[in-house]
């Protein structure tokens, strides 16, 4: 008669079950996956925010453009008579006369303008240069070209000798109605 083995024995004579646990291999590669997740979330976090930075710069210019096209509207006696022409400058202009308290004439009106919106300007964006150059349009209308130069840091692209900056404008052309019209 043949004996069987006790249950014991068979337990000991059998395979060991599978490994229900993760094998270091599986690890290593979940953690590169999550660091290289990382990074990729890094660097483009970074450059969200160097567009966010140059597009905020870009709406200062064409909210300093308005602002002056305004007050030449206000100013329509100035703005006919040339008096907001501004020659190429880097920084502020200097006015004589300080029209929020004195009376002004529509010249002396410009120049405080220019000189207010020119400071502003300067204090608000890495400003390269700003001009304001009048035409006359072929109907007799004055017309200005308002420029606003700046700035803007390109991280590690080079643009020419300058090194990694990069000059942009914007232009407003205005053009300025008769007085009553």
């Amino acid at each position: 008669m043949r004996m069987l083995p006790s249950a014991a024995a068979r337990r000991a004579l059998q395979p060991p079950p599978p490994a229900g646990g993760l094998a270091i291999t599986e690890v290593l590669i979940a953690m590169a996956l999550i660091a290289l997740w990382v990074l990729a979330t890094a660097g483009t976090q970074a450059t969200s925010l160097k567009l966010q930075k140059s597009a905020g710069n870009r709406a200062l210019a064409v909210t300093l453009a308005n602002e002056l096209s305004e007050n030449m509207d206000a100013n329509r006696a100035g703005s006919n008579a040339g008096n907001y022409a501004l020659a190429a400058r880097s920084t502020g202009t200097t006015a004589a006369t300080d029209c929020n308290s004195t009376p002004c004439t529509p010249a002396q009106l410009a120049a405080h303008d220019l000189k207010q919106w020119s400071t502003r300007a300067d204090q608000t964006l890495s400003l390269n240069s700003l001009s304001v150059t009048k035409s006359t349009t072929s109907s007799g209308l004055v017309q200005y070209a308002i420029n606003v130069k700046w700035n803007e840091t390109r991280g590690r692209q080079k643009y020419n000798n300058d090194g990694n900056t990069e000059v942009l404008t914007y232009t407003l052309t205005k053009v300025v109605r008769h007085a009553g019209s």
